[in-house]
């Protein structure tokens, strides 16, 4: 059954869409053809991440930002500060409601970057083969437990949502978001683009997106520390209850530290993205 996911979507419509979002976003929109999708991030002049997104182009003069957290109307208040004379309209797409599928439900699942069509809705499929659904209409969906599980399945793919405690925070590549070529550098100029070049040519990232498994009576909020052993600390990015007192969580961690335990009881590291 469909699972309600959280629906922050931001329309880009106008002669002008794809050339604003080109010299605003970190991904490549040469790369994004109509009827298709891709991971993309609005990073500061610091390239610090203000907010990530799936990018769909439903039309030529058309894209649709589904935020991985934070808050559409605000985005739309940011970005509408660099609209000058551009051919371009922002708009709240409040009716659309998003809904995470598995590749069964999503009937004809669309291939990796493609989007297909069912009536009015939308759907991409996911790295790890789950589909999301934007849609107008409201199927029957699950309830708050098969929400957790599709936050776990968030997790364990490596696919972060950013709490408004983190927004502009955390550079790209601690987030992962490099690996899911949501950040390109050979494109042209873009805020944050310099730092995302520097990073890239002449390296010097220390941190990186980890899968955290433990035990806790309360599950970390976004922005609390983790431990680490004789190293500054990580930061939890989300996380969620597998069977409590398990949890799993991302956070951001130096690549060559491990945790020391606490504040959480038998921390481990499961996984490491990127």
């Amino acid at each position: 059954m469909p699972v309600e996911l959280p629906a922050h979507v931001l329309e880009l419509s106008g002669p002008d869409a794809v050339a604003f979002a080109q010299a605003q976003f970190a991904s490549d929109l040469r790369e994004l053809a109509r009827e298709q999708w891709q991971w993309s991030a609005w990073l500061s002049a610091q390239g610090r991440v203000r907010c990530w997104f799936a990018m769909l182009r439903p039309g030529d003069e058309r894209l649709l930002l589904w935020l991985r957290g934070g808050d559409a109307a605000r985005l739309r208040d940011e970005l509408a500060r660099y609209v000058f004379r551009s051919k371009l309209s922002l708009r709240v797409a409040a009716e659309l409601r998003a809904y995470g599928l598995s590749a069964a439900e999503a009937s004809a699942p669309p291939g990796a970057t493609a989007l297909a069509r069912h009536g009015d809705a939308l759907v991409m499929r996911l790295p790890d083969d789950r589909c999301v659904m934007l849609s107008p209409e409201q199927p029957a969906t699950g309830d708050a437990p098969a929400l957790a599980a599709w936050q776990l399945a968030d997790i364990r793919a490596g696919l972060p949502e950013l709490a408004p405690a983190l927004q502009d925070q955390l550079l790209p590549q601690w987030l992962g978001l490099d690996r899911l070529n949501a950040i390109n550098v050979g494109k042209g100029c873009y805020p944050g683009q310099e730092i995302m070049a520097r990073l890239h040519f002449k390296g010097g990232n220390k941190r990186g997106l980890c899968r955290l498994a433990f035990r806790t009576d309360s599950l970390p909020q976004p922005g609390a520390d983790v431990a680490m052993a004789g190293g500054e600390p990580g930061i939890v990015v989300q996380s969620a209850w597998n069977e409590p007192p398990c949890g799993e969580a991302l956070a951001v961690l130096s690549r060559d530290a491990m945790p020391s335990g606490a504040p959480f009881d038998q921390i481990q590291v499961v996984s490491r993205f990127g």
